[in-house]
């Protein structure tokens, strides 16, 4: 008697985005995270190119925009 098993290992990861421009941000990238100064409800991701203009971030609960 001979046994088969399909075994379907599928996983997804879901990478951050970039506050500010969207971009998504890759495990190596020089980036940081940091709950909103105002409320500290959302997380803020910033890439290292919006850090190095000040680009402004929004926060989603509160509307906090910050440099």
């Amino acid at each position: 008697m001979m046994f088969t098993e399909n075994l379907s290992m599928s996983s997804t990861i879901s990478l951050p985005s970039c506050s500010c421009c969207h971009r998504a941000i890759m495990p190596n990238d020089k980036c940081v995270k940091f709950n909103c100064p105002n409320c500290g409800v959302d997380l803020i991701w910033r890439c290292e190119s919006c850090r190095e203009a000040a680009r402004n971030y929004t926060c989603s609960s509160c509307n906090f925009q910050g440099p």
